[in-house]
């Protein structure tokens, strides 16, 4: 099992490299990520390379039984470079994101990527036999920084391209976009604008956009860039080494479509931090993220970046209390983590990430994390078995689908809505309940589900109309909500009744809806809906839930609509935390799904690893929790009594 930290030895003097590699080994870490922001030292001008402190470096570690993770280090060029050839990107207003940070480099910019074909190449020739070599990283974080997007020149002629594979000819673009709104009509592909800065954005801001159909497209097309600009890396390292490839992703982030990034890749990484300058996450938050990065390619994933102290560019954020770091490692695996690097080894005194604190403080002194760290790899080492081409036992999935956030966010229906926190909703309260959902695309549906969520599913294919029917017709149980098949492919609206597609599957029509901001009162205890009512007409289905203020008193709010042997649940409204709860409760129980229950902060997860079945426990709050279960502990061998203390893991055998 990889078991590591993040390296930078181009940060230290070599006389240190050998005391570094010494307390790597003694802290139980047998790998580490290394020369992913190194292209100056490597390529220090154009040209002319020098792998020799690289190779010394690697060797030093090696003596110590640490192999490398080797990162190409495209995501920040060096000075020369950008001296050299305008390769940086262009933001909305035609301004250059300029040098002095990272990530400023455009995927489509032929400059850097002739420069970033012959690095990485270098690189793979140097190191692709060498023993050492464990795995390679492409690049660093695609798309941080709100790099996701440019609006250069090459982007303009690589995007009409792009339009040409798509539509065949400008007539059937021009019918897809509905160019004829407001004049808009295209002569040729060359002729398309990036939908950068308009009038109307200058005196409303955000609130308004291009056409909707160009919008979508630009995200798919910037997406697509980043996927090519990686698939070129691989190619490349594919021809000198057969070591595994990753790239680290960012859980929650979407403005790449990570399901395309993943299919080249050998396995799935992402930096995973709790509580940094920006983000103080719940453990639900991070659970879901780990579940994400599962089912970008639908196994078991890394975490390349794992939170290893406070950490912050201008501000620290919180100081992982003891025991915390040892128990987000834990969580990590109990959702399918199969190798734990943290972030990063030694604090750096210099640059922007002198407040992002790693193993060691930046005077090199072991103290608590370190020996917290070095107890939890000794366990690791123990129980690797269990987490290798190991499972989580759940019958349910939540599907997100990256299209959706892309066209939620062009065109969001109502103020305050946000697509991926209605996800977040509907996982946290599976989360609560004890099911321990899956999280993936659409392709993942399947009869290993006896509950699929799919909220506000607005763009719906014949693909996935047929997928959703077979399984609903097996026996599976579809929930869908408001704002579900409204818009084609081009992402526009429909000229069928809402849900299109999706009406016969849930037996309703709507009839028209209500996005006031209002208070609206519900039947049955289930509280007030306060963002967006549908207001139905049952076809097939049978009201559950209704509306019991307003026009619309006594309308369906919520309803189920059998269908072959499954049923289909639609929720056309928002719905409190509370309310929410039991819902998915009653969906979980009719559905015979599985779940665990637990003490509210903590999490059960059962998992299968082999023929092997266990539990893992998590606690992630200071207090001791009365967990509900006893058994033997597969971490030191003796009767777990039931409780479990703050911050605490346990795992017990139950086959």
């Amino acid at each position: 099992m990889l078991f590591g930290v993040d390296y930078y030895p181009e940060h230290w003097e070599k006389s240190e490299w050998k005391e570094h590699a010494r307390l790597l080994r003694e802290g139980n870490f047998n790998v580490v990520r290394i020369a992913e922001f190194a292209w100056g030292r490597l390529e220090p001008n154009e040209g002319r390379f020098d792998f020799s402190w690289l190779d010394e470096a690697v060797e030093t570690l090696a003596a110590e039984g640490i192999r490398v993770i080797l990162g190409t280090p495209t995501a920040a060029p060096p000075r020369w470079l950008v001296k050299k050839y305008d390769v940086y990107l262009r933001d909305k207003y035609g301004r250059v994101r300029g040098y002095g940070s990272r990530r400023e480099c455009c995927a489509n910019n032929r400059y850097y990527q002739e420069r970033s074909r012959v690095i990485v190449e270098q690189l793979a020739k140097h190191y692709g036999k060498n023993p050492h070599v464990a795995a390679w990283q492409i690049d660093n974080e695609f798309g941080c920084h709100d790099s996701a997007r440019c609006y250069c020149g090459h982007c303009k002629n690589r995007f009409a391209q792009w339009l040409t594979e798509r539509y065949g000819t400008i007539d059937n673009l021009n019918q897809t976009y509905g160019t004829v709104f407001w004049s808009q009509e295209y002569e040729s592909f060359y002729d398309v604008i990036l939908p950068a800065y308009t009038s109307c954005e200058g005196t409303y801001g955000d609130l308004w956009a291009h056409n909707p159909s160009l919008d979508l497209d630009f995200y798919r097309f910037s997406s697509d860039s980043w996927a090519r600009y990686q698939q070129m890396q691989i190619a490349i390292i594919r021809r000198y080494s057969d070591a595994p490839i990753t790239h680290n992703m960012m859980g929650h982030f979407s403005d790449l479509d990570y399901y395309e990034l993943g299919k080249s890749l050998d396995v799935v990484s992402w930096d995973n931090y709790i509580d940094n300058q920006w983000n103080h996450n719940t453990y639900e938050n991070t659970a879901m993220a780990h579940e994400l990065m599962r089912g970008v390619k639908n196994k078991n994933f890394w975490v390349m970046e794992q939170q290893a102290g406070p950490c912050g560019w201008d501000k620290f954020g919180g100081t992982p209390r003891p025991g915390q770091l040892r128990l987000w490692t834990y969580q990590a695996m109990a959702h399918g983590c199969e190798g734990m690097l943290y972030f990063r080894f030694k604090s750096a005194p210099f640059g922007m990430e002198q407040y992002w604190l790693g193993v060691i403080d930046h005077d090199g002194i072991p103290r608590r994390r370190y020996y917290e760290l070095q107890q939890t790899g000794a366990e690791l080492g123990r129980l690797s078995y269990l987490f290798a081409d190991s499972q989580t036992l759940t019958d349910v999935l939540l599907v997100k689908s990256y299209e959706h956030v892309w066209s939620h966010k062009i065109k969001a229906h109502v103020q305050g809505f946000d697509y991926r926190e209605l996800l977040y909703v509907y996982y946290r309260a599976n989360q609560h309940l004890g099911t321990n959902p899956a999280c993936g695309p659409e392709t993942m549906i399947d009869g290993r589900y006896k509950v699929v969520y799919l909220p506000a599913c607005v763009i719906v294919s014949e693909e996935l109309e047929k997928r959703l029917a077979a399984y609903v017709a097996g026996g599976g149980t579809l929930v869908l909500t408001y704002r579900s098949g409204i818009k084609d492919g081009g992402n526009n609206m429909i000229t069928e009744t809402i849900p299109g597609r999706l009406r016969k599957l849930a037996g309703v029509t709507v009839q028209e809806f209500d996005s006031s901001p209002i208070e609206v009162t519900l039947t049955d205890g289930f509280g007030i809906s306060r963002l967006w009512r549908d207001i139905l007409e049952t076809e097939t289905a049978q009201a559950v839930v209704s509306y019991d203020s307003e026009y619309y008193k006594g309308s369906p709010a919520v309803t189920v609509n059998p269908y072959g042997r499954g049923r289909v649940w639609y929720v056309g409204c928002d719905l409190e935390e509370e309310a929410l709860s039991v819902l998915v409760k009653r969906i979980t129980d009719e559905a015979g799904a599985a779940y665990l229950p637990h003490p509210s902060g903590t999490e059960i997860v059962k998992r299968r690893s082999g023929e092997r079945e266990y539990v893992m426990l998590l606690n992630h709050t200071p207090d001791a929790v009365e967990m509900g279960v006893s058994g033997i502990s597969l971490l030191h061998g003796g009767q777990f009594d039931g409780t479990l203390g703050g911050y605490e893991v346990e795992l017990l055998e139950t086959s």
